[in-house]
C-alpha cells in the first residue's frame, strides 16, 4: 500500500514553529524541529514555495546558531557561501514575505561579514516589503537589525528609533528575553556615543540584571563587555579594564569569538596607561585569538596598536593599516585608532606626524558625519 503524502500545510504550520525558536535563540528545540521537518519534507506532498522557505529558513537558523554559539570546526555544515548560491539561484521565483526574508537575511549575514552597507542596501529592499509581515515580533526583529547595523555606522539617531521601537514591541513578550538585553545594548551605545553616560549606564546596568536572571552566559559577558566600553569613555579606565576582563574570560571559557573585542579592548587600555609589560602580554593574547579565528580585522587593529605603541610608530606602515580598516568601511573604528595616534604622538611631542593624524581625523569625522557616505 502506497504511504499517503504529509499535507503542506502541516510542514508549514511548524516551519513557522522553527522560526519562532530561531527568532527566540532556542538552539537546541530549534535543532530538533530542523530534524523533524527534514524528515516530513521526504514524505510532503510536493510544494515549491515551502521548499523555498525551508531554505530561507534553514540559512537563517545557521546564523542563528554562529551567533549564539560560533564553533571554530564548522565542517559539518555547509559553508554559507554555498548556502547563499543554492538561494539566490531561486530568487526570481521569490515573491512577498519570501521576497522580504530573502532581502532580510541577506542583510543579516552581510552585518556578519561587516559588510555594513550591503547589509543596510539588504534591509533597505527588506523595508519595501514589511506590508506582508503581520506578526508583531517579526516587526520587531526587523527593527532591531536595522538598528544595530546604523549603530555600527554611527548613524545613532537611526539606531536609536529603531532600537526604541523594537524594544517596545519586545517588552510585551516574556519569551524575547535575550532580544530586550540586546536592544539595551544598542540603546546604551547610541547613549554613550553622545555623551548620555548615565542613562548609558542605567540600560546596561539593566541588561546585565536581565542577563544573570536569564543565566545565559554570552549575555551576561555581553554585558560586562559594554559596560567596560561605557566606562572607557568616561575615561575611567580602572573599571573599564575589569569590565573588559570579566567579560573576556567568560567569552574564552566559553569559546566565543567575542573573547578578540575583549582583549582587544583591554590591550587597547593598557597601551593607552603605558603598562607596557601587560599591554605586549594582552597583544600576543590577542593575536593567538585573532589567527585562531581567522579575524584580519582584529588582526589588523592589534597592529595597529602594536606600530603605534611598541614599534617605530612609522606614519606609511600606520597608513597601510588604517586604509585597510576604511576599505572595511570601519569609519567608526578607524576614527577612534586615529585619534589615538594623533594624540599619542602630541604627547611624544613629534608634532608632525600629531598634525597629519588630526587632518586625517577631521577628514573621517566628514565622511561620518555626511548622509552621502550611506546612499545605498
Amino acid at each position: 500500500m502506497m504511504k499517503s503524502k504529509i499535507p503542506s500545510e502541516e510542514v508549514a504550520v511548524k516551519l513557522n514553529e522553527w522560526y519562532k525558536l530561531i527568532r527566540a535563540f532556542k538552539a537546541d528545540e530549534s535543532d530538533q524541529l530542523k530534524r523533524e521537518i527534514e524528515r516530513e519534507l521526504e514524505d510532503m506532498e510536493e510544494n515549491q514555495d515551502l521548499l523555498l522557505y525551508f531554505s530561507l529558513m534553514e540559512f537563517r537558523h545557521r546564523i542563528m546558531l554562529d551567533k549564539l554559539k560560533p564553533v571554530k570546526d564548522s565542517g559539518s555544515q555547509p559553508p554559507f557561501s554555498e548556502m547563499l548560491n543554492d538561494i539566490e539561484m531561486n530568487q526570481q521565483k521569490l515573491t512577498g514575505l519570501l521576497e522580504y526574508y530573502f532581502y532580510y537575511f541577506r542583510g543579516m549575514y552581510e552585518f556578519k561579514q561587516k559588510n555594513f552597507i550591503s547589509a543596510i542596501s539588504h534591509y533597505k529592499q527588506a523595508e519595501e516589503k514589511l506590508e506582508y509581515v503581520e506578526d508583531d515580533i517579526e516587526k520587531a526583529e526587523f527593527l532591531f537589525k536595522v538598528a544595530e547595523v546604523y549603530y555600527h555606522m554611527k548613524q545613532t539617531y537611526f539606531s536609536m528609533s529603531y532600537a526604541s521601537q523594537a524594544l517596545d514591541i519586545y517588552t510585551k513578550y516574556e519569551l524575547y528575553g535575550t532580544r530586550r538585553v540586546q536592544c539595551e545594548f544598542v540603546i546604551a551605545g547610541n547613549l554613550t556615543d553622545v555623551y548620555h553616560h548615565e542613562k548609558a549606564l542605567e540600560h546596561l546596568r539593566s541588561a546585565l540584571h536581565h542577563a544573570q536572571l536569564l543565566e545565559e552566559d554570552y549575555m551576561i559577558a555581553a554585558a560586562h563587555y559594554n559596560l567596560g566600553h561605557c566606562m572607557y569613555s568616561l575615561g575611567n579606565f580602572a573599571k573599564a579594564a575589569g569590565y573588559f576582563e570579566k567579560a573576556a574570560a567568560i567569552f574564552e571559557e566559553h569559546n566565543f569569538q567575542q573573547v578578540i573585542q575583549a582583549i582587544f579592548s583591554l590591550t587597547h587600555i593598557y597601551f593607552k596607561e603605558e603598562k607596557y609589560s601587560k599591554a605586549k602580554e594582552s597583544y600576543h593574547r590577542g593575536m593567538k585569538s585573532a589567527s585562531e579565528w581567522s579575524d584580519d580585522i582584529y588582526e589588523t587593529k592589534f597592529r595597529l596598536l602594536n606600530e603605534l605603541y611598541l614599534e617605530k610608530g612609522d606614519q606609511a606602515v600606520l597608513d597601510a593599516l588604517f586604509d585597510k580598516l576604511e576599505s572595511k568601511q570601519l569609519l567608526a573604528d578607524t576614527e577612534e585608532l586615529v585619534l589615538d595616534a594623533a594624540d599619542h604622538f602630541n604627547k611624544k611631542e613629534n608634532y608632525q606626524s600629531a598634525a597629519y593624524f588630526y587632518r586625517k581625523l577631521a577628514n573621517i569625522k566628514k565622511r561620518l558625519q555626511s548622509s552621502d557616505c550611506y546612499n545605498v
